[in-house]
């Protein structure tokens, strides 16, 4: 049976901007691939949409409490037309086949220091 998958997210980019300035590289490092902050310049606004989208494909996965998901095993990157696109690797990947999931579809948005992400997919599982 054919499923729909959905998972909603709401970030803050004062968040963003106060691990930036907390802990530098580190933080953008653990969060971020190397991909998305090029796509985002490391503008915190855009970095927030994306960890909003991460976290919005984490909930639309549904692991286990104890089956970790790293950040940098979901990436949201801009496709060749400028549209977010989610990349999956690690864990992340073998969820989502566990799954039968297709594709992650994923939407963002920012403003006024929030930013939001839909993420949505069709699951065989």
């Amino acid at each position: 049976m054919t499923t729909i998958r959905t998972g909603t997210d709401l970030a803050a980019v004062e968040d963003v901007v106060a691990g930036i300035t907390a802990h530098g590289e580190r933080y953008l490092s653990r969060v971020f691939t190397e991909r998305e902050r090029a796509d985002c310049g490391d503008d915190p606004e855009r970095l927030a949409a994306r960890f909003a989208g991460k976290e919005a494909v984490v909930k639309l996965l549904r692991p286990a409490p104890d089956d970790a998901v790293l950040p940098t095993e979901v990436a949201v990157v801009l496709d060749t037309a400028g549209a977010p696109v989610v990349e999956l690797s690690g864990r992340a990947a073998e969820l989502a086949a566990a799954l039968g999931c297709g594709p992650v579809a994923v939407s963002l948005s920012h403003e006024r220091g929030l930013a939001v992400a839909t993420a949505v997919a069709l699951a065989e599982r």
